[in-house]
């Protein structure tokens, strides 16, 4: 009897911890085709790969890499951030994004007031990426865009 109270009470109160998604919409390996802005140059990427781990309680960036036109790079990267109730993103105890629905958006802030904004946005099965990086009301340092989709090699054992 007490058990069917309870999950009557749950039901009719809409317990949010229930409804919270978190991260989960980016987790995973993503690889796509995207362009980098550096100054005045815009290159053409024909690979970006990014892994991020997404959960209801933490959004993590694990690496990143690029195949633009005069440079590869690889970022190995091991970034958590907090996801709270309401699914507001926390870096450092403080408060730097949200997810809403299936887009996730932070400012991350950084040395001489440059701060990293990035925006990750699921669409079906597409990951839509976008970060730029500035000085308040200053031209963009660098930005980078993204159409990606799940990686389908991710986890494959190379030989």
């Amino acid at each position: 009897m007490r058990l069917s109270v309870l999950l009557a009470v749950v039901s009719l109160t809409g317990t949010p911890a229930f409804a919270q998604t978190g991260a989960t919409p980016v987790d995973g390996d993503w690889i796509g085709k995207g362009s980098f802005q550096m100054g005045g140059d815009i290159l053409a990427c024909t690979e970006v790969k990014m892994k991020f781990v997404g959960t209801p309680a933490v959004f993590g960036v694990r690496d990143a890499s690029f195949a633009c036109e005069s440079f590869n790079q690889a970022f190995p990267m091991n970034d958590d951030f907090e996801v709270r109730p309401n699914d507001d993103i926390y870096y450092k105890g403080a408060k730097i994004g949200v997810v809403t629905g299936t887009r996730l958006t932070v400012l991350v802030p950084g040395k001489d007031e440059v701060g990293t904004e990035f925006t990750l946005r699921r669409e079906g099965d597409f990951l839509y990426y976008n970060e730029v990086s500035r000085a308040p009301g200053q031209p963009p340092v660098f930005g980078m865009v993204a159409i990606m989709h799940k990686d389908p090699n991710a986890g494959a054992v190379q030989h």
